[in-house]
């Protein structure tokens, strides 16, 4: 005898030896299979419509069954059926098969199964086969156990073939919906190996959040660029693969086009009938999920003016949103969030937010190893993983204002781009450096007086950072003191900073690096203070006076007895004013001192620091921990 069996049956069976195991049983029977079957959603929700019991009353009572071992099934005893249970273990890959026991009940299920499946000539043994035959050759406990749930088997049979025949049915985009939708399963069909490296922990989130009952919708909140939507690719290309949790696998992923939804529908009730039928398309099949980027963009969208927002998009949503008859997912920013999300709590309570933050540099080139593969394919141009660490070296010096990991892919696309006009099959640095606007002429034709200033500059907040107990997590990837986009010289920290209690001292920290730079050029060139600190000294402030108004850190206005938003502090009277004033300067008095000592203190490695700066212009943060690390260990000797 030989049994196949679907993945979806593997699963089932492995979810039953957990069940033995957790209830101490002495073998497999018929409730262990109806109780391992609930994590089959259509089985779930025939047993739910069939039974009007709820999943903790069907639990409840199956935990109570299976804890009283009061069980009328009989392990097997006939050679057939030992084969049987054999087979089936094996083709699991159970191993150390001889010690699970397997029921009578449970042998005969399996053996009408394959038999069906013979009959049919089909491969394999699937899970409607086994759903089937449960019920077409029920045991007295689970006659038991729909008897229980006042559940009529032949109206539950009825329900769950029903189920099984409209997920047959094939999925298609209703006509009406053609230009905004897209099925990114079929997009990403032609290449389902590929892989998205990093973001595990974000999935595992968004694949915990829509298992739930109800709630099940998402929202991911991160800046531009820093690969929201990738998180979604990497969803589907998990589905296409086969990783994702079971009861996504025939899951299909949708993204919509907001602007497309809305655009062409002139007149009244145009934009209303196009949400009307994309409602409908997600009641209708339960297995879609909906991504929305750009989320925002649907508060207001198909609604004017004098319609007071009425028939906006987001209203349309918020019925389908409060139910579980589907699962969104949506993308916006942190600022657009705040400006739409922030004034609408109904919409804001469906979701639960995901926050998606900008990479680690050093986690960059795994994320983008197979679209780097995908852009050689295109160009025809090779680049290196040295060249691939440069971009992301000078991109985090030129082109700070943007996120990986979508500025570094960009880069390198244009780089390639570059490269190919040059006549080349490969990225150089050359390739690389025409594409920033970065001006090394200008960095040797400056004084060596503006080019040691900038450089003190630099190095005092990478010194005052690095020495930090507070801004331990703030790691520098690079220091440039090359002129570039309005500025003369940049310290590159990745946003990695997990501190949890920011008390006072982790504020004087901040605000000590924030003034670090300037101090050094006081200290190291005894230079008058310059207009090149205007950024710097904003930042303090504005920390100081939020430490104070906000914070409760001002010890003559009450520790923890005060806050003030800008309108309160407007209100308040010139006494109270002057106070708040001479605490914030206080406080930046405070960590200048701070900053001053740590400046003084490493003299050294400053020195070190600035000489070769002013000799390459840039030091990357290997450059930097190199040099920090030979400095340590001098100073641990000395000690």
């Amino acid at each position: 005898m030989s049994i196949k069996l679907s993945n979806d049956v593997k699963t089932i069976i492995l979810e039953m030896l957990k069940i033995s195991v957790d209830f101490k049983l002495n073998e497999l029977n018929s409730v262990v299979l109806f109780k391992a079957l609930l994590v089959d959603r259509i089985f779930f929700n025939a047993l739910e419509q069939a039974s009007m019991c709820n999943k903790t009353e069907i639990l409840n009572y199956l935990n109570e069954l299976l804890t009283s071992g009061d069980l009328s099934d009989k392990e097997v005893e006939s050679k057939g059926e030992k084969e049987i249970f054999q087979e089936v273990l094996k083709e699991a890959n159970i191993k150390y098969h001889e010690t699970i026991k397997f029921s009578q009940e449970l042998a005969i299920i399996f053996s009408y199964a394959n038999l069906v499946v013979q009959e049919e000539q089909r491969s394999e043994i699937t899970i409607d086969d086994i759903i089937l035959s449960m019920i077409d050759n029920k045991s007295d406990d689970i006659a038991d156990v729909f008897e229980y749930l006042s559940t009529d088997l032949f109206k539950f049979k009825e329900i769950y073939e029903t189920s099984v025949a409209e997920k047959d049915i094939p999925f298609s985009i209703p006509k009406s919906l053609s230009g905004c939708l897209s099925i990114l399963n079929d997009k990403f069909s032609e290449n389902p190996n590929c892989t998205i490296l990093g973001r595990d922990n974000e999935c595992k989130e968004i694949w915990k959040t829509m298992m739930k009952k109800t709630k099940r919708n998402v929202l991911l909140i991160g800046e531009p660029g820093v690969g929201k939507s990738s998180v979604v690719y990497k969803l589907t290309y998990d589905i296409l693969n086969g990783t994702c949790p079971e009861m996504f696998k025939d899951f299909l992923i949708l993204s919509l086009n907001v602007n497309n939804l809305v655009s062409g529908t002139i007149y009244r009730g145009q934009a209303e009938e196009r949400y009307k039928d994309l409602i409908e398309l997600l009641e209708d099949y339960e297995n879609l999920i909906l991504f929305i980027d750009e989320i925002h963009m649907i508060v207001g969208a198909g609604s004017s003016s004098s319609e007071k927002n009425e028939q906006d998009f987001s209203n349309a949503l918020k019925p389908i949103l409060a139910g579980d008859e589907a699962i969104i997912i949506g993308a916006t920013t942190t600022e657009e969030y705040k400006k739409t999300f922030g004034m609408e709590g109904a919409l804001r309570r469906r979701f639960r937010n995901i926050t998606i933050k900008e990479p680690k540099t050093t986690e960059v080139y795994a994320m983008l190893k197979d679209s780097i593969k995908q852009l050689e394919e295109f160009h025809g141009v090779k680049i290196s993983k040295r060249m691939v660490n440069a971009i992301i070296f000078y991109s985090s010096c030129f082109n700070y204002n943007t996120k990986n990991p979508d500025r570094t892919k960009d880069l390198i696309d244009l780089s390639m781009v570059t490269a190919k006009m040059d006549g080349k099959d490969h990225v150089d640095r050359e390739s690389i450096m025409k594409n920033f606007g970065a001006n090394f002429e200008e960095f040797r034709n400056m004084s060596e007086e503006m080019v040691r200033s900038t450089a003190y500059h630099e190095v005092g907040h990478f010194i005052v950072q690095r020495f930090s107990d507070k801004l331990i997590d703030r790691k520098a990837i690079a220091i440039s003191i090359v002129p570039a986009e309005g500025y003369l010289g940049l310290t590159v920290t990745d946003a990695t900073d997990k501190t949890v209690n920011k008390d006072k001292s982790y504020f004087t920290d901040l605000i000590a690096d924030l003034l670090a730079g300037r101090i050094a050029e006081k200290l190291f060139m005894k230079s008058e203070n310059n207009a090149g600190a205007e950024s710097d000294l904003e930042k303090a402030t504005k920390i100081a006076f939020k430490m104070v108004t906000k914070y409760g850190m001002a010890s003559r206005l009450g520790e923890n007895q005060i806050y003030l938003n800008d309108k309160d502090y407007q209100m308040q009277t010139p006494a109270v004013t002057e106070i708040v004033n001479r605490e914030v300067q206080k406080i930046l008095e405070e960590a200048a001192k701070k900053a001053t000592l740590v400046l003084d203190e490493h003299q050294e490695v400053v020195e070190e620091l600035v000489n070769e700066l002013t000799k390459k212009g840039m030091l990357s943060g290997k450059e930097l921990n190199s040099i920090i690390e030979l400095y340590e260990q001098k100073q641990a000797v000395t000690v």
